[in-house]
């Protein structure tokens, strides 16, 4: 069967998305723009359809689609209590945001959640809510409660959220911010930490996955790739030539750190020389996958050593002897075929 494969269909999400899925390669083929599908050369049994992020979700959750990419924010607000919508990767490394509440710069007694209840009550007495502009009006619901802001009216806003304080028909705003500049240039101001994190993320129908056919297979794929892409960027590879009398003595040396030899140790290989250089002292090349924080300090540690002529390698993909991510999937699919 085929895997139907959704993503936003424009805007930033789209932008990033279409980064980040060549990246792994799985290049999205759009030959006509004005077209709202495509496809990905090397998942032939894939159709690509592009849509509105909300409209992912929603066509997910109902089955009309089987996986698709959107913000993890809008999940938390559309899914609700379906249990058929699954997330299948939660952080795809970008579309970052935060899910915030702000009011007026003017309020300067307002900078907590505790001081929002308190003003809601305050405003009770005088015979009227606290009014929050918001498009997320579900997880404003549930926040309001959780936090004891018992006394408010949600104002819903598809657009220019930021605005509602000033133009009079909201008092505070629970919005998405990237940078925090729109709020700020509307004399805005964020209170308390953020409701949540945000980023695009990875959904799929626990119903259609359940099946167990050819669109699962296309599944693993992708979480394999995007899997083993996230972690590929938290490493690269040194590669550094090193004298030494023998493969185990500078194997020895290198792993003295044991911090620094690599995620399974170092891979050491003798080197050629066209000379004939027949010296106690033979060069090594050792390659070393590390993690980018630690360049420096290998780099540091190969130079006692002696070493020299050093390289650093991103990497492309780092693939361990599983893929979590579609381990975790199974996991919820047999359990759901386990209680039925």
């Amino acid at each position: 069967m085929i895997l139907r494969f959704a993503i936003p269909s424009k805007g930033s999400l789209y932008d990033g998305t279409l980064s980040f899925l060549e990246g792994c390669g799985l290049k999205i083929s759009r030959p006509n723009p004005r077209r709202y599908t495509a496809h990905i050369r090397t998942l032939p049994d894939t159709e690509v359809l592009l849509h509105r992020p909300d409209d992912i979700i929603e066509k997910v959750a109902e089955g009309e689609i089987d996986i698709g990419i959107s913000g993890f924010d809008l999940v938390e607000e559309l899914r609700g209590d379906r249990d058929d919508l699954l997330v299948l990767y939660e952080d795809i490394g970008f579309g970052r945001c935060e899910l915030v509440v702000a009011v007026p710069e003017t309020w300067i007694d307002v900078s907590s959640w505790r001081d929002l209840a308190d003003l809601a009550v305050e405003l009770h007495w005088q015979g009227r809510p606290l009014r929050i502009a918001t498009k997320f009006t579900e997880t404003a619901r549930r926040f309001c409660y959780a936090n004891g802001i018992n006394y408010f009216q949600l104002v819903d806003s598809r657009g220019a959220t930021e605005a509602a304080p000033g133009l009079g028909y909201a008092d505070i705003i629970l919005d998405i911010t990237e940078t925090g500049t729109t709020l700020r240039d509307n004399q805005l101001k964020i209170v308390g930490p953020p409701i949540f994190h945000s980023q695009a993320c990875l959904i799929g129908h626990r119903g259609n996955l359940s099946a167990r056919d050819a669109r699962l297979n296309g599944v693993k794929t992708i979480l394999e790739l995007i899997e083993a892409r996230r972690r590929a960027r938290l490493y690269v590879q040194v590669v550094a030539n090193v004298p030494g009398k023998s493969i185990e003595d500078v194997g020895l040396r290198v792993s003295q750190q044991p911090e620094l030899a690599g995620m399974q140790g170092p891979t050491i290989a003798p080197m050629w020389h066209s000379d004939g250089n027949n010296s106690s002292m033979q060069l090594y090349t050792v390659t070393i996958m590390i993690p980018q924080d630690r360049v420096l300090a290998l780099v540091d540690h190969l130079r006692e050593m002696g070493g020299g002529a050093m390289a650093v390698v991103p990497t492309q993909y780092v693939f361990e002897s599983n893929c979590v991510a579609y381990d975790q999937l199974v996991a919820q699919l047999e359990a759901v075929d386990v209680s039925v």
